[in-house]
């Protein structure tokens, strides 16, 4: 590393940051593209390594809102592009870029850092626990189709274009009601209709929008084109049923998949006349939280039962105790001296604090310490009221 420099990016760093990004992940980006993607990025919050004028590491951050549980949008940085030279792998870049990035996140009061990862083994020990999970959902279309009693009345629905600020303002709406969804700007659902290619359907309900985008596959007179669900969102019930009645609806169809639009908890199955149309081909994690301060974190959210536990957390270079007396009406966190009711980690603690781990399934692991009557309580405390979902990468 003593060759190593680190700076914040500038205007100047955009080509080059862009460039590097696509070596390492294999992006090959358009001119279009490119033009597009500038928006989003915030470079002042970039952390650039160099080997003398070589550019051998990048991490950045946007600034995000993170929904937890009880409603509540907290402050968050979202560390993204995260890459390191294969010539410089194993001499300290990452862990330098890492600490920039944290530091960022400090220096500008977010108490929370969050991610996705390429890889699923690289950011545990930086303090990041999987909060959430990626679902990868796989679909024929002869076979799906909404019982009679949930499909909507005509007219319900209509298709429009992805640049319509509607768009915006029901995902905003969405994501500050379903814990563990982030902001989207209206810089990204601009950016999305270069990003996601021509060829992408949108349609809107007066509570949600759907979007999708088919591969064409002729296959000699006997069309089944492969289509991709990019977005559901939906505020209501509804709207729900409306928006997936619309997708289901579209000719030509073979396979349909979906990335990370249902929850493990999701209401899909229930609707259709086949339930096991709907087939889980991959579990990811998607989500990681990290809590850099972890006072304010477990203060920003409500807790499912009313009772009070010292949480002890293992922050790497000392143990933090933590009084945690929580309600469905919110917390008072404070210090505490006496011994922890429970014990664990960052990572772990960031696991379980959007409610979609338990403790107890993390004790098991050897991750949590408690004994089994704090365990069941802080199940109950820590849960939500639905499972943790986030559909937005970044």
């Amino acid at each position: 590393m003593a060759s190593i420099s680190t700076r914040v990016a500038t205007e100047d760093d955009f080509d080059a940051v862009v460039r590097f990004d696509g070596q390492l992940f294999g992006d090959v980006w358009t001119e279009e593209q490119r033009i597009a993607i500038r928006p989003l990025l915030e470079l002042d919050r970039f952390h650039l390594a160099h080997d003398g004028d070589a550019l051998v590491g990048v991490a950045g951050l946007f600034s995000q809102e993170l929904t937890v549980p009880g409603g509540a949008t907290v402050g968050a940085g979202g560390v993204t592009w995260v890459a390191v030279a294969p010539t410089h792998r194993r001499q300290g870049v990452l862990r330098t870029l890492m600490d920039d990035v944290h530091a960022d996140v400090d220096a500008r009061g977010e108490p929370i850092a969050i991610l996705t990862a390429s890889e699923g083994g690289i950011y545990e020990r930086f303090g990041y626990g999987v909060a959430t999970h990626c679902r990868l959902v796989e679909m024929e279309r002869r076979r799906v189709q909404l019982r009679p009693e949930f499909q909507p009345p005509p007219g319900t629905v209509a298709m429009t274009t992805g640049d319509d600020p509607r768009l915006f303002e029901l995902f905003d709406r969405y994501r500050r009601g379903r814990v563990g969804e982030i902001d989207r700007t209206p810089a990204s659902f601009t950016s999305a209709v270069v990003l996601n290619g021509p060829g992408a359907s949108v349609a809107i309900h007066e509570d949600g929008f759907a979007v999708w985008k088919l591969t064409p596959k002729w296959n000699g007179g006997h069309p089944a084109h492969e289509m991709r669900v990019l977005d559901v969102v939906a505020n209501t019930p509804e709207a729900y049923r409306a928006l997936w009645n619309t997708v289901l609806s579209a000719d030509l169809v073979g396979t349909i998949t979906s990335h990370r639009q249902l929850a493990l908890d999701d209401e899909l199955p229930y609707l259709l006349t086949d339930p096991r149309a709907v087939r889980t081909t991959d579990l990811n994690d998607m989500l990681w939280v990290h809590l850099r301060d972890v006072r304010r974190s477990l203060a920003a959210r409500t807790y499912a039962t009313i009772d009070e536990l010292v949480v002890g957390v293992d922050v790497g270079d000392k143990i933090e105790r933590w009084q945690v007396a929580g309600s469905p009406e919110g917390a008072d966190v404070r210090r505490a001296r006496r011994r922890p009711d429970l014990s664990t980690d960052r990572a772990s603690l960031g696991a379980m604090y959007l409610g979609g781990v338990r403790p107890s399934t993390l004790a098991r692991a050897g991750r949590v310490v408690a004994d089994a009557d704090v365990l069941r309580r802080a199940d109950a405390f820590f849960a939500a009221d639905r499972l943790p979902h986030c559909s937005t990468s970044f």
